[in-house]
C-alpha cells in the first residue's frame, strides 16, 4: 500500500511538472524566448501547424522572426498521461496569433509529447488540431519501416473491427482525439466493435516516423472513408500516432486526428 501511494504521488508530481512546463512554453512562445525554447525542444522534434509540418530549427526561426507570433494561449482544459519517461499532454486552447500582419484567433486541441532525457523533459512533438493540406513529409528510412507497417496494419485491423489485435496494440493509458471528442482505450475499442464508427478504408498519401529511443512519433496524411451514424463520410486527416516500446513490443499511446482543409 505504501509503495502504491508513493508511486501515485510521484506520478501526480510528474503530471503537475508537465502541466507547468506546458504553461511556461506558451509564455516563452509569446515572449519569443528562443533560448528557453531551444532547451525545451528535442533536436528531432516535429511541429504540425495549419500551414504545414516542420522541425525544430524552422519552428525557432519562425518564432524569432515573428512570422507567427503566438501572442496569447487561453488554456481551457488539460489532460496528461505518463508512460514511464514519456508524457503526453492534451490541451484545449484559444490561440491568438499574429500572422502576416493580422491578429487571428482559433480554437485548437493541442497534443504535446514530452520525454525525460538526462533528468530534463524535452518536447518531441507539438500538434495543432487544424491544418491545411499542404504537408510535405520526408520519406522514412529503412529503420522506421517496422513502425510504418504496424501503423498500416492498425488501419486494416480497425477496418476489420479486429478488436483482439487492437487490444494488444493500444496501451492501457492510450488516448484518442477525434472530431467528436477525446477518450481512452476501452471506449475506442467499444466504438470500433459496435460499429458506431466503422473505419472502412484509410488511404495513406504520405507518412513519416521519428524514433527517439523507446518512443516514436508517426505522422501520416490520409483520406479516411468511415461510416458514422449509418452514413458514409470521407475526410482528409493528418493523424499523429505516438508509440512506446515496452518489453520489446511497440504499443500505441496516442492517436490524434487533425481534419485538413481541402
Amino acid at each position: 500500500m505504501l509503495s502504491l501511494q508513493c508511486t501515485l504521488a510521484q506520478e501526480s508530481k510528474v503530471v503537475q511538472e508537465i502541466q507547468q512546463l506546458s504553461r511556461m512554453k506558451w509564455q516563452w512562445m509569446a515572449d519569443k524566448n528562443i533560448a528557453e525554447l531551444d532547451q525545451l525542444f528535442h533536436d528531432q522534434s516535429k511541429f504540425v501547424h495549419m500551414s504545414g509540418t516542420w522541425n525544430k530549427d524552422r519552428e525557432l526561426e519562425i518564432i524569432e522572426s515573428g512570422s507567427i507570433w503566438y501572442k496569447k494561449a487561453d488554456v481551457h482544459g488539460v489532460e496528461v498521461e505518463v508512460f514511464d519517461d514519456t508524457a503526453i499532454l492534451w490541451n484545449r486552447i484559444t490561440l491568438t496569433a499574429h500572422v502576416r500582419g493580422n491578429d487571428v484567433s482559433n480554437e485548437f486541441t493541442v497534443t504535446e509529447i514530452y520525454k525525460k532525457i538526462g533528468g530534463s523533459w524535452k518536447m518531441l512533438d507539438l500538434t495543432f488540431s487544424k491544418a491545411r493540406d499542404t504537408h510535405k513529409i520526408q520519406p522514412a528510412t529503412s529503420a522506421e519501416s517496422k513502425l510504418l507497417q504496424l501503423s498500416k496494419d492498425k488501419w486494416q485491423w480497425m477496418a476489420d473491427k479486429d478488436v483482439e489485435k487492437l487490444k494488444g496494440l493500444f496501451h492501457e493509458q492510450s488516448n484518442f482525439v477525434h472530431m467528436g471528442g477525446s477518450w481512452g482505450k476501452q471506449r475506442e475499442l467499444d466504438i470500433i466493435e459496435s460499429g458506431n464508427i466503422h473505419y472502412k478504408q484509410a488511404e495513406i498519401h504520405e507518412a513519416s516516423v521519428e524514433v527517439m529511443d523507446d518512443t516514436a512519433i508517426l505522422l501520416n496524411r490520409i483520406t479516411l472513408l468511415a461510416v458514422v451514424g449509418g452514413k458514409e463520410v470521407t475526410n482528409p486527416f493528418m493523424v499523429t500516432e505516438v508509440y512506446k516500446k515496452s518489453g520489446g513490443t511497440w504499443q500505441l499511446g496516442s492517436m490524434s486526428f487533425t481534419k485538413l482543409l481541402q
